[in-house]
């Protein structure tokens, strides 16, 4: 098959010269998955509504409590959940815990008294998120250490 421009000159007046359609339909595909990419993530971002969590305080109440404080940004109709832990001078795990926030308002300070089986030095908040599932560093207790039990609506996780 010759290419356009190889065509003689009547047969390019009578029948005219093909335009690429290439151009015009990749811009096309293009525009429609940035609409639909941008589609999917405000759905997903509707779907789950940011948490964000900041500590405030701890207090080392005891060798076997320390009171965590921290505040809570959430979408006020969610229950969220929150992983706070305290740990020793060796950065070992002394104290961890799952608490679980019913919905309320968009802003929260919370404290928890948290169970610990040693002298705490420090307390941090991990994370927070809607559902139980996150992304958090899982309990660092030595080996054949049992993790405390916690008070409500904290829990302690399971092995």
């Amino acid at each position: 098959m010759q290419k356009d421009s190889e065509l003689p000159e009547h047969l390019k007046l009578r029948y005219g010269i093909r335009r690429r359609r290439a151009v015009p339909v990749l811009i096309g595909v293009l525009i429609a998955g940035v609409v639909s990419g941008s589609l999917a993530y405000a759905s997903f971002r509707q779907q789950n509504p940011s948490v964000s969590a900041q500590l405030l305080a701890f207090d080392v109440v005891s060798p076997t409590q320390v009171n965590v404080t921290w505040e809570l940004s959430r979408g006020p109709e969610l229950t969220s959940y929150c992983v706070i832990r305290a740990q020793d001078e060796q950065r070992t795990d002394v104290g961890y815990a799952i608490v679980t926030v019913a919905g309320g308002t968009t802003y929260e300070q919370l404290t928890y008294p948290l169970a610990t089986n040693g002298q705490a030095v420090l307390a941090e908040v991990l994370g927070c998120a809607n559902s139980e599932e996150m992304r958090v560093p899982p309990p660092d207790f030595p080996p054949g250490v049992k993790i405390p039990d916690q008070p409500a609506p904290g829990v302690a996780p399971t092995p």
